[in-house]
């Protein structure tokens, strides 16, 4: 069976029309096709039909011709002129005071006949007419009003106004508004709509995604939020007019308006046909279209539980299974089924029978665990052949209902019945052997791997402590080195200072004696000089008897300054016998015992110096 196109995701599915009953590829005939066309008017129809425009009384407020409510009444004014059944705007001259006060952004309303005339421009209006009486308050511009026949209201952007004309048509508005009066009839505003937030109210989501849901669904929210896990297919909202019949009134729909999210479709239906629109605001104003439901075309999974596969043997199979899948063609799927897991659900079950009928109940329970069997030579996996047959066979069935089964893996498997049970037993008592001897095996592999992170924790302490010993030896040789360079550079500063200061000191002496000696032969000389120059003056004395005195004093002193133990040996010269012609020798004598003293005196310090 050939596949149906996939949809591109990247653009809008708006305007796919396919009748019930065919293939999403077959095409409409030409004389069907504006059949088709024609059964889905009234739906994403924003704007006024011509039919309404054109009726008489009925201004529409495009924000081009017509700007604004005061230009629509002017135009409104000037149709009920030209037919003849009076005016819209009062004449009514402005004042200053008195009156009644119309303020901006209000009208005030006069009804003559039943026929309501305004006063649209602010200020002070006397009523002095008997067939023209005020309305209780004036009216606000920027509301919706329907008064004596004259309906006016506008709306934004992003809002829908659903309204109805005197025969019961609905249209929409939407960014603009009207000013209408009817005749033979009123027009009435429904509902204003918020087209953006159609409210958490009326968001609609999947119910397929339990568990416990085997039929699955959509539903409304209803006021409560969304469950974590399920996804808002998108928001529909119905617009609900009351009319009387029979005696009670009745509640109708006359619009529904639906938001779709991105990667979402909503799937509309005119009698035979079917038509899909894309994301974005949609409205519906044809009752002939109904509402068929919503589809994300995102992937998607679902667990569930299949119902019991016998195997050869007959021994029933209850498999836990994982499907995941994704829509790509809403209208096939919408022709039999409310939801993709609607579609699958029984395809999966016929393929898992038709799977598990030709297996036998070893084949299933030769596997330890889901993730392989034990290997044995010739065998297929149960789970292979499993994933190669049902897989194939569900993907052919879920495309003829435009769904694509991406994977359906199994994530457990149950054997029932009598047999099964026994089975059962058998394996959790082979499981529970497992688990205890998997246990000790754990609890002596724990105790290993604790005595030896016990030892490599000794290890590393120890080899901490080593670190540290080496550490602190390095420390003190480090220390002992340095105090033992600090003493040598000590004692060498030591010796150095000693060897500086005896040098010194020995220099010192040196100048010192050199000094003296230079001093000693000073004095000496200086002696010397005044020695003879004494000796000089003494010869110059002429008296016998002076010189003989001063030759006494000499003798005296030479023996004064002989030290006390000096032995003196003193002859008899010619001093005293010194006469006559002698006198000239005495003289000389006299110098030559001065400088006899001298010489003594001399001779005695040097001794002195050398003793």
């Amino acid at each position: 069976m050939s596949a149906p196109p996939a949809l591109d995701l990247t653009k809008p599915i708006d305007n796919v029309v396919v009748p019930i009953g065919k293939g999403s590829s077959s095409k409409l005939p030409d004389d069907l096709a504006s059949l088709a066309e024609d059964a889905f008017d009234g739906t994403d129809d924003w704007t006024i039909p011509d039919r309404v425009k054109s009726q008489q009384f009925f201004i529409v407020i495009d924000h081009q011709k017509v700007p604004s409510l005061i230009h629509a009444f002017t135009a409104l004014d000037a149709e009920m002129k030209a037919v003849g059944i009076g005016h819209l705007i009062s004449r009514k001259k402005r004042h200053s005071w008195g009156g009644r006060v119309i303020r901006t952004g209000e009208i005030g309303v006069l009804l003559w006949r039943g026929m309501p005339v305004l006063c649209v421009r602010p200020g002070n209006y006397w009523n002095w007419s008997l067939t023209h009486s005020w309305l209780s308050k004036p009216l606000d511009l920027t509301a919706v009003t329907e008064c004596a026949g004259l309906t006016y209201a506008q709306v934004g952007q992003t809002e829908a106004m659903v309204c109805l004309d005197p025969q019961n048509q609905v249209f929409i508005v939407r960014n603009g508004g009207f000013a209408a009066y009817g005749q033979n009839g009123t027009y009435k505003v429904l509902e204003i709509v918020d087209t953006l937030n159609l409210g958490e109210d009326n968001a609609v989501i999947e119910t397929d995604m339990e568990e416990e849901d085997i039929t699955g669904g959509q539903k409304r929210v209803g006021g409560k939020p969304a469950v974590p896990g399920r996804r808002v297919l998108g928001y529909k909202k119905e617009v609900l007019h009351s009319v009387q019949a029979g005696g009670s009134r009745q509640t109708v729909t006359v619009a529904t308006f639906f938001n779709v999210p991105a990667q979402n479709t909503v799937v509309i239906q005119n009698g035979g046909l079917l038509k899909a629109f894309g994301a974005g605001q949609h409205v519906i104003t044809n009752p002939k279209c109904t509402f068929r439901g919503f589809f994300t075309l995102g992937e998607r999974q679902r667990s569930f539980r299949t119902q019991p596969a016998y195997t050869v043997e007959g021994v029933p199979v209850v498999l836990h299974v994982n499907l995941r899948y994704r829509v790509v063609d809403a209208l096939e799927l919408t022709k039999s089924y409310e939801t993709a897991f609607q579609a699958l659900r029984n395809p999966a079950q016929s393929a898992v029978n038709a799977v598990v009928s030709r297996l036998s109940y070893q084949e299933f329970m030769k596997a330890r665990s889901l993730g392989g069997d034990v290997p044995d030579i010739g065998h297929q996996s149960w789970l292979e052949a499993f994933k190669s047959e049902c897989l194939r066979e569900l993907r052919q069935q879920g495309l003829s209902y435009g769904v694509e089964v991406m994977s359906f893996d199994v994530l457990d498997r149950k054997l029932e019945g009598k047999l099964g049970d026994d089975l059962e037993k058998q394996a959790e008592s082979v499981l529970k052997n497992q688990m205890q001897s998997t246990q000790v095996e754990l609890q002596n592999r724990i105790n290993t791997e604790t005595e030896q992170g016990k030892l490599q924790v000794t290890q590393v302490q120890a080899k901490q402590t080593e670190t540290q010993a080496n550490a602190q030896f390095l420390k003190t040789s480090k220390e002992a080195d340095g105090d033992h360079y600090r003493r040598i550079k000590l004692s060498e500063a030591e010796a150095e200072a000693v060897r500086r200061l005896a040098q010194g000191k020995a220099d010192a002496d040196a100048i010192a004696a050199k000094q003296e000696a230079i001093n000693v032969a000073l004095i000496a000389e200086a002696r010397a000089r005044a020695i003879k120059l004494e000796a000089d003056a003494y010869a110059t004395v002429q008296s016998h008897h002076a010189q003989r005195i001063q030759l006494e004093q000499l003798e005296r002193d030479k023996f004064s300054s002989l030290p006390p133990q000096s032995t003196l040996f003193v002859g008899g010269g010619g001093v005293s016998g010194a006469k006559g012609d002698n006198a000239g020798a005495d003289t000389n004598g006299v110098a030559n015992g001065v400088l006899g003293a001298y010489h003594m005196g001399r001779g005695l310090s040097l001794s002195q110096q050398r003793a």
